[in-house]
């Protein structure tokens, strides 16, 4: 699998480095650490009528950052050395959010990791705006790692078990994530918990007339025979599977409620929509999700 972690030197991106080393990569893995300078502030200061020092002053803050940002991508690459990755590094300025986005496609990127904030003196790029761009408009499969500020505990920081919420409706988006998932190396003590969310109509009573009616009744059969199939998947390579099924009238919130009231620490979902309009408008819910969400997560392409 080959990764691209965006970091800035931020306690975000600490944690994100941390998650990503403990993550259940495959073997044979690759990571590019990059880090993006947002040129912006300097372009506008360019255009004003500037003093010889005050340019030469901007020339050392140009290079203090590059200075910063290379010890910074450093001292990561050292430690995804020590887990036996084989690591890159990178070091640009511009547009943060769309440096990160063609990076990663001209890398041919399988999974973009991204902090869900961040504040540092390199211009704070893991704003919730940038991840937010990066995770509607990355054409691979986006990681969105969220810190202890979310209030959840992390196996980023803590030697615990992975439970991971895996969102399964059968579409081809959902078959993608479940094939991902079969295919991470989770221990025996790792838990993965595959749910369906059915939408229920309410308005005028619906909801009642969808129970009494044959088709709904097939609708959770043919839901509850493709969970099976899910789970009997991901039993081939991860002891611990479970399933559920719920009901609601919003798919999203649905599988927010039941990471919240599992404990899940990583949500796992597929993005349905390929063109650039459909990753706008059908992304629309697992970027909700990402945003929501009370733990990390991985928005499967």
């Amino acid at each position: 699998m080959k990764i691209l972690l965006a970091i800035d030197g931020s306690d975000t991106a600490a944690r994100a480095l941390d998650f990503l080393l403990r993550f259940p990569l495959p073997e044979g893995s690759s990571v590019t650490l990059l880090t993006v300078i947002d040129e912006l502030p300097f372009i506008d200061a360019e255009t004003q009528e500037l003093t010889g020092e005050h340019i030469e002053a901007l020339h050392m803050v140009r290079n203090t950052l590059s200075e910063v940002a290379r010890k910074n991508l450093d001292a990561a690459a050292e430690r995804a050395c020590d887990r036996g990755l084989a690591v890159e590094t990178q070091l640009c300025t511009g547009d943060v959010a769309e440096e990160i986005i063609v990076a990663a496609e001209e890398s041919q990127i399988d999974l973009l990791v991204v902090g869900s904030h961040g504040h540092s003196a390199l211009g704070g790029f893991l704003l919730g705006s940038v991840s937010h761009r990066v995770l509607v408009h990355a054409r691979c499969s986006v990681l969105l790692v969220k810190g202890a500020a979310a209030g959840m505990t992390s196996p980023a920081t803590a030697e615990e078990p992975w439970r991971v919420l895996l969102a399964y409706d059968d579409s081809a988006p959902a078959r993608e994530a479940l094939e991902l998932c079969a295919a991470l190396p989770f221990s025996d003590q790792d838990r993965v918990e595959v749910v369906t969310v059915l939408p229920l109509i309410t308005g005028y009573r619906q909801d009642i007339q969808q129970h009494m009616s044959p088709i709904w009744n097939q609708k959770k059969i043919a839901a509850k025979a493709a969970l099976d199939g899910a789970v009997d998947r991901l039993h081939a390579s991860i002891p611990g599977v479970t399933s559920s099924t719920h009901e609601g009238t919003d798919a999203a919130h649905g599988i927010i409620h039941t990471a919240e009231a599992s404990g899940s620490n990583l949500i796992v979902l597929g993005n349905k929509g390929r063109r650039a309009i459909k990753r706008f408008l059908l992304g629309s819910m697992s970027a909700y999700v990402a945003h929501h969400a009370p733990c990390s997560v991985l928005v499967v392409r």
